[in-house]
């Protein structure tokens, strides 16, 4: 869907108010980190780690300097003693929002910036005390903003202890996408789209959002994007202005060879290519539909394994009369034609379609055109069951928080 450009998303970091209907979200951003000296590789208080430590577990997709890219991509280990800091790298976006947390424990928030070291937990931190049968804790943290990211330079325990790798989930989802799938204008940006409902909420997986704002399936200019996904999900980085700040015209290949492959790949594109708004207009019909077979096809030869969710887009809603009707011109019939295409071919079967269609309703779009945290949450939910029942996959979260700051009640039944 359409964005804000990045140089006005840049300037709106995430120390700004957060809204519920016009009125002041009290509190937004618990557990801010402390910042902290730097810490020296000799300092007789901390054991430090560098970024390529085998303990440590990248989330997302991370380049080779260690730079976090695309959408709700993190970081998590298990740890001995009571302490944890982490030192960032000059090529951490000032003030971008961390949200981190002790195995699971709720969410906590913490704006950090380049070159600086911040505590995050230490023997007074709620939930540090709390590991049973034996297990060392888990600290995890995930970039929430989907323009912005962090640099690895060192990760820090207390001296005399030590940090632990935790194993792989053996399924693993990608999700490939724009705004909608990024969090654009959600609550907590990534942490509140419905591709992190979907995936936390299923739980025991790994997963992977490749997706960013404005950004089209075809590969053309698209919102400021200079590339489309047919490109650029091969890319480590994503099309923002740090990317091309860093790496020009010349991202680094995904290398696929050393990742976990991906199980379940989820596309929800076309929003952006529908829209006549942008640089070079709307994309025709059969060339959408052209280019939505060779991103098939090209997830097909990277993950030959992995069953393939086409989502139908949304368009949004329109009045009609005396009620909303829902805006159905969303290439459903390219769509459509795509997933039959392969379904036509032998062994064509890996290709799925999930009509969205009645899943959300006028109020679950928000005024900037994108979803409500309810519309998230909404389209997670009936994702999250198309899974299970089409694939026999178990919910396998069965306490873990997923979504922050969702627990909302009345408690006044008089009135």
């Amino acid at each position: 869907m359409r964005f804000i450009p990045a140089f006005l998303a840049c300037l709106s970091l995430a120390t700004a108010t957060i809204l519920e209907n016009g009125q002041a979200r009290l509190n937004p951003y618990p557990g801010q980190a402390v910042k902290i000296p730097n810490i020296a590789d000799n300092d007789p208080t901390w054991k430090t780690y560098p970024p390529d430590a085998h303990q440590i577990s990248y989330k997302g997709r991370w380049c080779s300097k260690y730079i976090s890219w695309w959408s709700s991509p993190g970081i998590n280990f298990r740890y001995a003693g009571d302490d944890v800091a982490i030192t960032f790298g000059e090529h951490t976006s000032n003030g971008v929002l961390l949200a981190w947390r002790i195995s699971g424990q709720p969410w906590n928030f913490a704006n950090v910036t380049a070159g600086d070291t911040y505590q995050f937990i230490n023997k007074d931190t709620p939930g540090q005390k709390t590991a049973v049968d034996g297990q060392q804790n888990t600290f995890e943290f995930r970039v929430t903003n989907w323009a912005l990211g962090v640099q690895l330079k060192r990760v820090h325990v207390t001296k005399g202890t030590r940090i632990y790798g935790i194993p792989e989930f053996h399924r693993k989802i990608e999700m490939i996408g724009d705004s909608l799938t990024a969090g654009y204008t959600a609550t907590y940006e990534g942490i509140s789209s419905f591709a992190w409902g979907l995936c936390e909420g299923l739980g025991n997986v790994e997963f992977t959002f490749t997706a960013y704002s404005g950004i089209c399936l075809t590969d053309k200019l698209c919102w400021g994007n200079p590339r489309g996904q047919l490109y650029q999900w091969l890319q480590t980085s994503d099309t923002g202005f740090r990317a091309q700040q860093i790496y020009g015209t010349n991202p680094e290949p995904w290398p696929f060879n050393k990742h976990q492959k991906a199980d379940i790949v989820v596309i929800n594109l076309g929003t952006n290519d529908s829209n006549q708004g942008t640089e070079t207009g709307r994309v025709p019909d059969a060339e959408f539909q052209a280019n939505y077979i060779k991103l098939i096809a090209s997830i097909h030869e990277k993950y030959p394994r992995a069953q393939v969710i086409a989502m139908q887009i949304w368009q949004g809603f329109y009045s009609y009369g005396n009620t909303h009707l829902q805006n159905l011109d969303g290439y459903q019939a390219g769509i459509l034609a795509a997933v039959d295409s392969f379904k036509k071919k032998d062994g064509g079967n890996f290709v799925h379609y999930f009509n969205t269609t009645g899943i959300l309703q006028h109020n679950d779009i928000n005024p900037l055109w994108h979803p409500t945290d309810t519309g998230h949450i909404k389209v997670a939910a009936h994702l999250m069951q198309f899974i299970k029942l089409k694939f026999n996959w178990e919910l396998g979260n069965t306490g873990k928080e997923v979504y922050s700051h969702t627990t909302y009640w009345n408690d006044l039944p008089d009135y």
